[in-house]
């Protein structure tokens, strides 16, 4: 009886392990704030925990409002100043590791040349093979609606969708520039990502079946995922998640100021200064005389819902093609322009 017992113990032990490993995905973590952020540090460590292979390939600094941006035949030499968290100092190689972990590597660039240095060198040497999925964030601040053509963290899904790869972006309302992993098993990033953990979790048990590349997600698609800030004054704890569209609507709206002092956005973030720049015009601010902002009312765009207090999820697709509706009207306006044969 003993030894059935302990035998039937050792079976299940390893049936669970069997299940864990089919699971498990390989996934490429990639960020626009720097491989050093806390946010993106928890969540590595999530996953981890969870028995996810996983890699790190971010850029030193904090590049946030770089878009798709990148450096075309422009060679990356060493580094010119200390990385964003001072754990790798000037004068290092432009691209490299970090000092405590293998799988934690950096670029000197755009956050897109950080993704394409995991995918194009990372993922083979790691697992001779491109990724099951990219995670792109968690962002320090929300990317939702006509603001992710600017952001680092969006574009980066962009390109791993265009390259076949299941992606998802994600973003907070948390703006907080920690570096490291947090020490308190508390903390907001760490509640973060656990419901970056819980989404793939639900993703796979609908799937039903081991994932490898193209399985996880439909081909073609990605996520743009946003959380609103934990916000206890109004009662905002973040836990239920609504499927939403990209929309307009957004939390920053940039608009170029004549002088900076004349933004309560940028005084806010300590640019008082009378010189011209970009800034944002934050929800309830106005813009200059003459300039018309975007409005967006529906409840399903993706601030809209984080006003809400829900988790919006919003699905992406590579190219930016238009509808096939918008299509028959701009080609009604080519009439007698195209080749038709």
């Amino acid at each position: 009886m003993t030894t059935m017992k302990v035998l039937g113990i050792g079976c299940i032990a390893i049936i669970l392990l069997a299940v864990s490993e089919a699971n498990a995905l390989d996934i490429l973590l990639t960020n626009d704030d720097g491989f050093e952020s806390a946010q993106i540090r928890a969540l590595y460590a999530k996953l981890e925990d969870h028995g996810h292979s996983v890699v790190i390939s971010a850029p030193t600094q904090n590049n946030s409002g770089t878009g798709g941006a990148m450096n075309f035949l422009r060679p990356i030499g060493p580094l010119t100043r200390a990385t964003r968290g001072g754990s790798v100092p000037a004068g290092q190689p432009g691209i490299g590791t970090d000092p405590a972990d293998p799988d934690i590597h950096y670029v000197d660039g755009s956050p897109v040349m950080a993704l394409l240095y995991g995918l194009d060198v990372i993922a083979f040497r790691k697992w001779g093979r491109q990724p099951d999925l990219v995670i792109s964030g968690p962002n320090e601040g929300n990317n939702q609606g006509l603001i992710n053509a600017s952001s680092g963290t969006f574009n980066n899904a962009l390109y791993a969708i265009n390259r076949s790869i299941a992606a998802i972006a994600v973003s907070s309302g948390e703006t907080a520039q920690k570096n490291g992993l947090p020490t308190d098993p508390e903390a907001i990033e760490f509640r973060i990502a656990g419901l970056v953990l819980d989404l793939i979790d639900r993703i796979e048990r609908n799937n039903g079946r081991a994932h490898r590349q193209g399985t996880f997600l439909p081909p073609g698609t990605g996520l743009n995922v946003n959380m609103p800030k934990f916000d206890p004054a109004r009662g905002c704890s973040p836990s239920e998640y609504r499927f939403t569209q990209i929309g307009t609507a957004t939390t920053y709206q940039p608009v170029f100021f004549e002088k900076l002092s004349g933004s309560p956005a940028a005084v806010g973030f300590g640019v008082d200064v009378p010189l011209p720049g970009i800034s944002f015009v934050l929800p309830g601010g106005t813009a200059p005389v003459g300039v018309t902002l975007t409005q967006d009312t529906d409840p399903d765009s993706e601030a809209n819902a984080n006003d809400k207090c829900f988790i919006s999820i919003s699905p992406l697709e590579g190219v930016p093609e238009a509808s096939r509706a918008s299509a028959r009207k701009v080609r009604e306006r080519l009439r007698g322009l195209l080749t038709t044969k």
